[in-house]
């Protein structure tokens, strides 16, 4: 069987989250008499709100109810619309927590919010941590007379062998977590094999092993 060295290079990527929630301490809160200047209301400070931008519903201190309209700008900007009424403007959520946030009750009534963003789980994370528990050097074990090798490496590459009484197979290509499963898809260009043994192959994830076939008569168990 063909030996096959180890390459393992770093890689990472920026991902970007987006928010689902928003809890929020009042901070100052003003009432603005009509053609006169607005006065600070000390004895609402510190109010708790919190929206959740999934479920569209919102709630305060004295009031609960449904978002019944959101947009975010070009530049990260969320206003939406309450059940009740009031107009919420929402800081550039890339700004970092504590967010400045403004909620007007009315044209005469304004809180000034600081504001903590929650956040959906990063999907590209989650997919980048299971491929990294995934990378490693893999021998065939489960099926007779037949020899074959994988190579997942942390930059998404691999190398695949087989061999099976004279006949020898390889393919490389990139290699990504899909679902339940790893899925190898074979390369064409220059290093890779000029007619690969296969385009994509699915190998299906079970603790730690990779199944052909998705049986255990022909799994990929990881070299330590």
């Amino acid at each position: 069987m063909a030996a096959m060295g180890l390459l393992a290079t770093a890689a990472a990527s920026a991902t970007i989250r987006s928010p689902v929630g928003l809890q929020c301490t009042a901070v100052t809160t003003w009432a603005c008499a009509e053609a006169k200047t607005c006065k600070r209301r000390e004895g609402e400070a510190k109010e708790s709100y919190s929206f959740d931008l999934v479920a569209k519903t919102y709630q305060a201190p004295h009031d609960r109810g449904a978002i019944t309209a959101f947009e975010t700008d070009d530049g990260g900007f969320m206003t939406f619309l309450l059940s009740g009424g009031p107009r919420y403007v929402h800081k550039n959520v890339d700004a970092g927590d504590p967010m400045t946030s403004f909620l007007y009750m009315s044209s005469m009534d304004m809180r000034e919010l600081r504001c903590n963003a929650r956040y959906a789980p990063d999907a590209s994370a989650v997919a980048s941590g299971a491929s990294r528990s995934l990378t490693g050097h893999y021998h065939l074990l489960g099926v007779m007379e037949t020899g074959s090798e994988l190579l997942l490496r942390p930059d998404q590459s691999f190398v695949w062998f087989m061999s099976y009484g004279a006949a020898d197979q390889a393919a490389e290509g990139k290699w990504r977590v899909d679902g339940d499963a790893v899925l190898l898809e074979a390369g064409t260009g220059p290093g890779a094999a000029a007619e690969p043994a296969f385009r994509q192959l699915r190998l299906l994830i079970d603790h730690g092993a990779l199944l052909l076939n998705g049986t255990d008569k022909g799994r990929y168990e990881r070299h330590a």
